[in-house]
């Protein structure tokens, strides 16, 4: 007897949804007005979810190309290129001098380099980048250790990095970024042409090939141009931000970090009841922080969003309300014939289920949408969303409809069959 119940549900769900979608292409305005809050709360889950699932990739595809056995040295906790902080702006910057030690007492590492950031303009002029009767004002003008390139594992599309002997001799030579290179020299090779930079002429030795991640499908490392540190020195005197790379040996990355630290807090003098004055990161903990920020982001969307679902529900709860009270002669017909109260229950709860459905998917569907178009407008950039987000939009508009029709569908139910046929 229980199965020949079960039997019965395929065909009573079927008829409840042919039912359902009857009632709502009768009433479209009336539809497409209550699925609208609906559509905007999926709308920003699943676009919000792809732009961050994407962007947290390109960061980490940007910190790990930097080397993951790498740790970070740099007296500020933010990015090189930003202004510090208040409580920061203080601090005396790392010396291009302290990689040596790093490098001589710590048995962990096994290579230090140095990356110096450079003012993008001097008293009397902003630096540019030319090249023949080509400019670039985009430029970002970095110097570094001959060694930089091979602990951050940097490719090179042609040429080579400069060497210890012309960082040594303060030689005028430069590797370029391949958005620069592309800029300055078209699709021509840059090795072995000369650039002029702040007044000064450079040969390029090297080429860098273009680097994978970034923010929004930019590389910004893509457009530096860099020089030996020592020739930036005399150029441009002893640097205010200087980054140290300490490439750990295999293995002993969270021992290079102690004995990391241990060298700067000697180097910079602190107290042992000081609290460190610079920050050590990886490429782990940078994605982490991303991750926890991004986590943020995430829980404010998902607030937003549900307040728009709120709105939604509420509009498909008086939409139900309405279509109850338009067929309840029909309700009662229904129920008068034997329709078992159960079955009524289920079909308003289904036309809602549908209708919430019906802005699910049309929200999916916008969000996919506008991921598709960032991808072609924003070069390099692809949000798309990911599968648990779409699946959780879908859910979450079918929850939010059989929420919002449960009230309206239960009161349907459980009308007197007598009162019903009699309603005008």
């Amino acid at each position: 007897m229980a199965m020949s119940g079960l039997a019965r549900w395929p065909r009573i769900v079927a008829e409840s949804w042919t039912l359902a979608v009857g009632s709502l292409r009768a009433h479209p305005g009336r539809t497409l007005l209550a699925i609208i809050g609906v559509v905007i709360g999926i709308v920003t889950v699943v676009l919000v979810a792809a732009v961050l699932a994407n962007v947290r990739n390109q960061i980490a595809l940007l910190f790990r190309d930097l080397g993951t056995e790498n740790v970070f040295a740099f007296h500020l906790t933010g990015d090189p290129y930003v202004s510090p902080p208040e409580r920061e702006a203080r601090r005396l910057p790392l010396q291009v001098s302290f990689a040596a030690a790093i490098a001589r007492d710590s048995p962990s590492i096994r290579d230090v380099g140095v990356q110096v950031i450079l003012p993008r303009a001097t008293e009397t002029q902003a630096l540019t980048a030319r090249a023949g009767g080509s400019e670039s004002d985009t430029v970002l003008i970095e110097a570094a250790s001959p060694n930089l390139f091979e602990i951050i594992g940097a490719e090179f599309t042609a040429g080579r990095p400069f060497t210890a002997l012309e960082n040594r001799e303060g030689v005028a030579v430069a590797v370029v970024g391949a958005s620069l290179a592309r800029a300055l020299y078209g699709g021509d090779s840059a090795v072995g042409r000369s650039l002029v930079m702040g007044g000064e002429s450079f040969t390029v030795v090297g080429e860098l090939a273009k680097r994978r991640g970034g923010f929004f499908g930019e590389n910004r490392q893509d457009n530096v141009l860099t020089i030996p540190e020592r020739h930036a020195r005399r150029r441009f005197g002893e640097p205010e931000r200087v980054v140290i790379y300490a490439r750990a040996r295999p293995g002993l990355r969270d021992a290079a970090y102690r004995e990391m630290e241990s060298v700067l807090r000697r180097l910079r003098r602190l107290p042992a009841e000081a609290d460190n004055d610079f920050t050590l990161s990886t490429a782990d903990q940078i994605i982490g922080t991303f991750d926890s920020v991004s986590a943020q982001i995430g829980l404010a969307t998902v607030g937003l969003a549900a307040v728009s679902l709120l709105i939604g529900a509420i509009g498909i709860a008086n939409v139900m309300f309405i279509s109850v009270t338009e067929r309840t002669r029909e309700i009662g017909l229904r129920l008068a014939v034997g329709a078992p109260r159960s079955h009524v229950l289920v079909q308003f709860l289904i036309e809602a289920a549908v209708l919430s459905g019906i802005g699910g998917v049309a929200g999916v569907v916008i969000a996919l949408g506008i991921g598709l178009l960032l991808s072609v407008f924003v070069s390099g950039f692809s949000a798309v969303a990911p599968l648990w987000a779409v699946a959780a939009g879908l859910a979450a508009s079918g929850l939010v409809g059989v929420a919002a029709g449960f009230w309206p569908a239960r009161r349907a139910a459980s009308m007197n069959p007598v009162d019903a046929l009699r309603y005008e």
